[in-house]
């Protein structure tokens, strides 16, 4: 190979047509590029190629020994909450003398761009998952790449995801570990470094994205983004898949096996009046992490119901589980597959506001009487669901400007914080108008729990 050396076997830049792309084929069959002046070597890691027809960024990904990418390992063992072991690549005794055992399932957390693994989501998300299981979690670092412009970072990713899969095939070859034992995680532009890492190891168990960013990577070949091939199971998560004009951060294309859209994955509760110009912009992309950690050790399950839009399942379409039909939204996911080879199954649910997240769902369907002294009433009303473990309190039903009429049906998803139990009545209480006689006929109220193992 002709090439210039700019540091011994770290930097190459190539002049002949040699050097392979990060495990794809780019340009031909031989994984070779077209112009090789477009791409860059980084020894063991692999080469990288920048302004062709998929990566269109035109701008080289950093060093690994610049981007510095860390990796800092926490298990129940370690003591302190706090105190963590560093795994060098570069080290093969920090792994062997390290807490590392291949027998626990391993959670490796990745970060997205100007942050890092000091941040407090992944603290905590490294104390919950502590508290849930006896695993390894190893909380991925590489503030040095994801701190210059976004378009920097958003190819540095490439890079760390090399570095990921070098770390865990050296953890398989030294220690044993089994790929499909790794659950890698990964927020924003980190969950597309959870892809590049996915696609150079076979058999890696599963890829979570918490909210995965759009910019650089929606709608792109599946080379550049996040996708099922990159595990045997890809979960999703979009919270703000709003469009870039509208300030979204995240995709709202379905890039796994199953997608959870909460609330719809446009907007979440309690971030409706944030924008660019307020104190937290971020909030809808951040819900992501939040709700995976709610999950973790929540006794109420994220259910998530399986649907084609967010429209049917407001309409009482998706309600109640049945057929494979639900799943568990966040770091359960994995117990409610759907059937074996399906993609982009989606799934849409509820939550609140504010911690806890997670809400029971229930649909009450309304039969009116068809009377004939009844023509069409205008009201809002209250419910309240009384089941064997307690009340939801009132709940809206209907918006003061919904027209009830006669000989019709209304489907209503609710929720509540609590769970009800088998709902075994309701008390519905309508507006009542002084000057307008309530003249509502009530023929039938069914209610229906929203619950997994319900058939």
């Amino acid at each position: 190979m002709n090439s210039i050396s700019m540091r011994p076997n770290v930097i190459t830049v190539c002049l002949a047509s040699a050097c392979l792309l990060s495990g794809h084929v780019v340009g031909n069959e031989r994984n070779t590029v077209e112009n090789d002046r477009n791409t860059i070597c980084y020894g063991d890691v692999g080469c990288f190629v920048k302004n062709n027809r998929i990566f269109t960024l035109d701008l080289f990904p950093e060093s690994p020994e610049k981007i510095k990418t860390e990796f800092r390992l926490f298990t129940q063992k370690n003591g302190e909450d706090n105190m963590f072991q560093i795994l060098n690549i570069n080290d093969v005794t920090s792994i062997t003398d390290s807490n590392f055992d291949h027998c626990r399932p391993t959670k490796i957390v990745v970060h997205g761009f100007r942050s890092s693994a000091q941040i407090p989501w992944m603290t905590t998300m490294k104390t919950e998952l502590l508290k849930a299981g006896d695993f390894n979690v190893i909380l991925v670092d590489w503030e040095n790449g994801a701190n210059y412009s976004y378009n920097q970072a958003t190819v540095n990713t490439r890079v760390v995801g090399a570095v990921i899969a070098q770390m865990i095939n050296l953890l398989k070859d030294q220690v044993e570990a089994d790929p499909k034992d790794f659950h890698i995680i990964g927020h924003s532009i980190g969950a597309h470094i959870c892809g590049y890492a996915g696609e150079r190891i076979p058999n890696l168990g599963r890829i979570t994205g918490l909210e995965p960013s759009a910019l650089n990577y929606q709608y792109k070949d599946h080379v550049v983004r996040l996708d099922p091939t990159d595990a045997q199971f890809v979960d999703v998560i979009h919270t703000d898949g709003r469009s870039l004009l509208l300030f979204g951060l995240g995709m709202f294309e379905a890039v796994g096996h199953v997608d959870y859209y909460p609330n719809g994955g446009l907007v979440q509760p309690g971030c409706e009046t944030y924008s660019i110009f307020s104190n937290n912009p971020a909030c809808r992309h951040l819900r992501s992490h939040q709700y995976f950690i709610d999950s973790i050790n929540s006794e109420c399950q994220f259910i998530g119901y399986r649907c084609q839009s967010y429209r049917d399942f407001k309409n009482g379409d998706c309600i109640p589980c049945s057929d494979g039909g639900c799943g568990y939204m966040g770091f359960h996911a994995d117990k409610a597959k759907p059937p074996e080879g399906s993609i982009q199954v989606t799934y849409f649910l509820e939550t609140g506001a504010s911690k806890p997240f997670c809400r029971y769902h229930y649909q009450v369907k309304v039969v009116c009487g068809n009377t004939p002294d009844w023509k069409k009433e205008k009201r809002a009303s209250v419910i309240n669901l009384i089941g064997t473990k307690g009340q939801s309190g009132e709940k809206p039903l209907t918006s003061s400007d919904m027209n009830i009429e006669p000989g019709k049906s209304y489907v209503f998803i609710l929720t509540s914080i609590n769970d009800l139990g088998t709902v075994h009545s309701a008390e519905v209480t309508w507006q009542q108008e002084k000057t307008t006689p309530l003249q509502i006929h009530i023929e039938k109220l069914e209610i229906g729990s929203g619950q997994l193992n319900e058939k």
